[in-house]
């Protein structure tokens, strides 16, 4: 056996609790587990927060800020006002979103068991292979056919959004009815 080992072993179990612990000590425990369980509850709530799915509403207008920053983009792609390293930074911005909003609206479709938002998580998927091509050198700065085909993709993708919000405010109205 391990020298070290038995002596760490024999170390702990002679001194062993005594029967009338200190109830100030026995307080502190008590507070200092409580403070533990506080803390992991904490933990969980803001996972919760940070993993939670957003309402349709709410990614209807960040995908059509997504859009609106598209065409700013594509403006200033062709105004000529970028360098190659800000252009690629920008670029993998870009791309990062629509990857993001790719997962989102996938987890969004496999939970609600909805068609109509697996079509956006398609067609966002579209946009980010439009996109993807600037980022890993295949097209150009030059050329702005790509970047305007994403942010058509992604308008489209807002325009189903709406028949999406449509389609639940419908259903909401059918279901105060009854």
């Amino acid at each position: 056996m391990n020298p070290y080992l038995f002596t760490l072993l024999t170390e702990t179990s002679g001194t062993a609790a005594p029967s009338g612990t200190d109830p100030v000590r026995l307080i502190i425990e008590y507070v200092i587990y409580a403070a533990v369980i506080v803390v992991g509850i904490l933990i969980l709530l803001l996972l919760r927060r940070k993993t939670r799915l957003p309402r349709h509403g709410e990614l209807r207008g960040k995908l059509a800020a997504f859009s609106e920053d598209l065409e700013s983009f594509r403006k200033e792609t062709e105004s000529g006002s970028f360098t190659r390293l800000k252009f690629m930074k920008a670029m993998s911005k870009l791309v990062y979103r629509a990857d993001r909003f790719i997962y989102v609206t996938d987890r969004m479709a496999d939970k609600e068991r909805d068609g109509e938002i697996g079509s956006v998580s398609v067609l966002l998927g579209q946009a980010r292979t439009e996109l993807a091509a600037y980022k890993f050198g295949t097209r150009g700065m030059q050329d702005s056919g790509g970047i305007s085909a994403a942010q058509a993709k992604v308008a489209e993708s807002v325009s189903l959004f709406d028949r999406i919000l449509a389609r639940d405010a419908q259903l909401k109205a059918e279901n105060t009815k009854k």
